[in-house]
């Protein structure tokens, strides 16, 4: 009777270990990994419309045609103004800047006035000025201040027209000529955070090559209207110089410019 008592738990026993078995807590699967979140750029770029307003100082040869000068301030150059492109883009970090500007400009007959014997003479302008440049910040002990020294090289394209009138002789002259050259170029670019909101912008550059020359200087202060949208009131200085050689018959192309004047800029940042 024994046997057979022993028989039986043995079978309920082998029974009911895998309903045992089943019961156990089964291994867990590797949890899913964590993404990690993004990191924000640690570059900065902005677009700009550079709304300037300059008079004009300059001095311009065609071939075999003397200088002539000219001097027109914003309100003169205005009605002579057939068209005009001015842009800028930059981006930046807490190490290095890259940026280009574009400014081009078409006048129509500027006079020089009256000359000698009665002769009237006016020149007309096609001019677009490109500047591409890089560069890498300076350490300052000021938080505040971000300087950057940069070069790079600036390109010029003219197309000028200088027209003679004699009316007493019935004598009429005109000539044109088109140059373009590059000049190289180094500065430095600095901003200075005043608070959250008010900052002060500067910039200042020269380059050149035998026989051109270049330099520019800006000044602002600068409002933020919101993480996007900047404005800025300054004033900006540009200088050009270019001679080629006069050759036999042929003449010479002779350019001197100086413009200067206010500039309200809108900056867009992304």
């Amino acid at each position: 009777m024994r046997k057979y008592w022993g028989v039986l738990f043995l079978a309920a026993g082998l029974c009911a270990a895998p309903a045992l078995a089943a019961d156990l807590p089964t291994e867990k699967p590797a949890p899913a990994p964590i993404p990690e979140p993004a990191l924000p750029s640690t570059w900065h770029f902005e677009a700009a419309i550079d709304g300037w307003a300059p008079s004009l100082n300059s001095s311009m040869g065609v071939r075999n045609l003397p200088s002539l000068p000219v001097y027109a301030n914003i309100f003169q150059i205005l009605p002579h103004l057939e068209g005009i492109v001015p842009v800028s883009v930059v981006a930046y970090n807490d190490n290095f800047i890259v940026g280009a500007d574009l400014l081009w400009v078409r006048l129509g007959l500027l006079k020089g006035g009256p000359g000698l014997f009665g002769v009237n003479a006016g020149i007309t302008l096609n001019e677009t000025i490109a500047t591409a440049y890089g560069g890498v910040r300076i350490p300052t002990a000021n938080p505040d201040w971000r300087v950057y020294g940069v070069v790079g090289a600036r390109y010029f394209n003219l197309n000028g027209s200088i027209e003679l009138q004699a009316p007493f002789a019935g004598y009429s002259r005109l000539a044109s000529q088109g140059k373009e050259w590059v000049d190289e170029i180094f500065g430095v670019k600095a901003l200075h955070r005043i608070d959250d909101k008010w900052f002060i912008d500067f910039e200042g550059d020269v380059g050149g090559y035998h026989g051109s020359a270049t330099a520019q200087g800006y000044g602002a202060i600068g409002y933020k209207w919101s993480q996007s949208i900047t404005t800025s009131v300054g004033y900006r200085v540009i200088y050009v110089y270019y001679q080629t050689s006069a050759n036999t018959g042929g003449g010479s192309f002779r350019f001197n410019e100086n413009m200067h004047g206010p500039e309200f800029d809108v900056t867009y940042a992304f």
